[in-house]
C-alpha cells in the first residue's frame, strides 16, 4: 500500500506513522494494506456469496503459505516477518462480516474483537520484534480497545447495513431497523451500552498502554500517539452523550496536533511507557479461546 492510500483510509494511523523510521513506515504501510485488503473483501463486494469464497481461499492459502496467492505473497515478504496464524484469525474475523450480523453476547463480540483487531497487536508486535508473550497479551487488548471504539463509533453506519455488533444479551432483542430509527427507550438502552463498552474499552487502553514498554522506543512513541488518537474517539462520543446518531465521531487536526504533543511530553517524563509496572490480567481476555497472543488462564 502507498503512503498516500494510509493517508486516505488510515488517517489515525498515518498520522503516527510519522514518528517511525522510513523502513518501519514502509512495513507497517504494506502490512496495513494487506489487511485492509483483507477487510474490503467483505465490505466492497456487493455479492457476499463470491467475498465469503475468496475470503475462504485466502484462508486455505494462508495456511499452505501459498506464494502464488498475491495476498500471500505480499504477506510472506513483509521484513521482519510477519506471524500468518494471525492474518488466518483476521480472515476468520471477517468472514462473520460477509453473514447478517447480529451478535448474541459479549462473549462473541469480545472474540470478534480479538479476530479483527486484537490480531493486528500481534503482527505490529512481529514488525517491531517484540517476542515476550505478556507484551503480546497487551498487544491484544489494545488493539481490542480500538476495535470497541470503532464499533461505538460506527453504531448508525454498521445499522444502516444490516449489521448490529451490539450483543443481544445486553441490548435486548433489537434488530438494525430499531438502531436507525430508534424509540426513546431503544435510544437510551443503545446509549447505556455505548458507555458500558467504551468503559471496557478504556480498560484495555490501560494495558495496551502499559505494556508498551516491550516495543523500542521509537516505535514505542508512535503506538503510544496512535492509541491516545484513537481513545479520543471514544471520548468525544461521551461528551455527545453517547449519542451515536449525531455523526460520525472523529479527531480534528488540531486535536491531534495536541495529543501528539501530549503524547510527547509523556514520552519524555513519565516512567509508564518505559518500566513495565504492572502484570497482565487474564480477566481481560474473558471468553477468548486458546489463539495466539491469548491470555489463557
Amino acid at each position: 500500500m502507498s503512503k498516500e492510500r494510509l493517508k486516505k483510509y488510515g488517517t489515525t494511523f498515518h498520522f503516527a506513522s510519522h514518528f517511525l523510521s522510513k523502513a518501519q513506515m514502509e512495513s507497517a504501510a504494506t502490512l496495513y494494506g494487506i489487511c485492509r485488503e483483507i477487510d474490503d473483501l467483505a465490505d466492497k463486494q456487493t455479492n457476499k456469496s463470491s467475498a465469503r469464497q475468496e475470503l475462504i481461499s485466502l484462508r486455505e492459502a494462508l495456511i499452505a503459505h501459498n506464494h502464488n496467492h498475491p495476498t500471500v505473497a505480499k504477506a510472506l515478504a513483509i521484513k521482519p516477518r510477519i506471524t500468518l496464524d494471525a492474518l488466518i484469525e483476521l480472515t476468520d474475523g471477517v468472514l462473520l462480516d460477509t453473514e447478517q450480523v447480529k451478535i448474541k453476547s459479549e462473549t462473541e463480540l469480545l472474540r470478534y474483537c480479538y479476530q479483527v483487531a486484537g490480531t493486528i497487536g500481534l503482527l505490529m508486535c512481529d514488525l517491531f520484534e517484540v517476542k515476550d508473550p505478556i507484551a503480546r497479551h497487551h498487544a491484544v487488548d489494545l488493539g481490542v480497545a480500538m476495535q470497541l471504539t470503532n464499533i461505538c463509533r460506527d453504531v448508525q453506519e454498521d445499522a444502516l447495513s444490516g449489521r448490529v455488533y451490539l450483543p443481544a444479551e445486553l441490548l435486548g432483542s433489537v434488530n438494525a431497523e430499531d438502531i436507525v430509527s430508534p424509540t426513546a427507550a431503544t435510544g437510551a438502552a443503545v446509549r447505556h451500552l455505548i458507555s458500558y463498552l467504551l468503559t471496557e474499552a478504556e480498560t484495555r487502553y490501560d494495558s495496551g498502554i502499559s505494556g508498551l514498554c516491550f516495543l523500542p522506543p521509537q516505535a514505542r512513541l508512535a503506538i503510544l500517539i496512535a492509541t491516545l488518537t484513537y481513545r479520543e474517539i471514544g471520548m468525544v462520543i461521551a461528551d455527545r452523550g453517547f449519542d451515536v446518531w449525531a455523526g460520525r465521531a472523529y479527531t480534528t487536526k488540531t486535536q491531534k496536533c495536541l495529543i501528539a504533543f501530549k503524547g510527547t511530553m509523556t514520552f519524555l517524563f513519565s516512567k509508564k511507557p518505559h518500566q513495565y509496572q504492572g502484570f497482565h490480567d487474564p480477566a481481560l481476555h474473558r471468553g477468548l479461546n486458546p489463539r495466539p497472543g491469548v491470555h489463557w488462564a
